[in-house]
């Protein structure tokens, strides 16, 4: 079977199932994980698959979500290098939102002996992982919505007076992609809610990884200037140090 035969297949079964074990794939290809790496790189490099740790899936699906299973296998270390960052933001006794995303769920580990906490969250998986670790003393509270299964999210309908009681002093989100324009999520429900999240803060926080960077999705959350800091885990390319710069937003890495 040739290259381009065997990069068709790969691409026909992807529509199919959306997410593919190497192993299966060099059962039903034929072929040794050798010649399957180097298709699955060639493929990565146009842009058509993303590798993860023993597989692999469509480039973003276009604009669908990326289940949370494989969010939480992709780039764990620079998820957590991020994390850390992230964490030096947060005092004893904050009111702070962590969205759904697995690079914000990364914050758990370092904020779970900080007292006096109030956590508002929509991601169902930070909820409950969050109960089981945090101090006595911090408070967890679930947005109400509609529930997105593959995302383990909710979004939707909320309630203003519900979100009324509460002053958010950091909100952190970690979008779909970036650009030097803002920030944009492959779901709209979640950049209408992110966005309305957003209004409610005193300080919004960006964390991502050096993937993210250059993706620009259907809905955009926000323009670049509505955050004060970005967070992520290598020098970003000169263009976004430069309009940084120009809107006042701190870069860290």
């Amino acid at each position: 079977m040739s290259e381009e035969t065997r990069k068709n297949q790969i691409l026909a079964l992807l529509k199919q199932h959306k997410k593919l074990e190497n192993t299966e794939l060099c059962k039903t290809l034929f072929c040794s994980y050798p010649t399957l790496r180097r298709d699955i790189i060639a493929l990565e490099n146009e842009g058509t698959v993303k590798r993860y740790r023993g597989g692999i899936v469509l480039e973003n699906a276009q604009n669908e979500i990326i289940s949370t299973d494989f969010r939480k296998v992709s780039k764990p270390r620079e998820k957590k290098y991020i994390a850390e960052i992230a964490s030096t933001f947060i005092g004893v006794g904050m009111c702070i939102f962590m969205d759904s995303s697995s690079t914000v769920g990364a914050l758990k580990e370092y904020i779970i002996n900080i007292p006096n906490l109030v956590i508002l969250t929509n991601g169902l998986h930070i909820a409950y992982e969050l109960i089981q670790v945090c101090e006595s003393t911090t408070k967890i509270f679930m947005m109400n919505g509609e529930v997105i299964k593959d995302a383990e999210s909710v979004v939707g309908e909320w309630s203003d007076s519900f979100l009324d009681n509460f002053k958010i002093d950091l909100a952190f989100f970690s979008p779909t992609g970036m650009d030097i324009d803002g920030a944009y999520e492959a779901n709209y429900a979640q950049a209408v809610f992110k966005k309305r999240m957003m209004s409610l803060a005193d300080q919004n926080i960006l964390l991502l990884d050096d993937t993210k960077f250059g993706k620009k999705f259907a809905y955009r959350i926000a323009k670049l200037e509505a955050y004060e800091n970005i967070l992520t885990n290598l020098e970003p390319a000169i263009e976004y140090l430069e309009r940084a710069e120009e809107i006042d937003i701190e870069i860290l890495y």
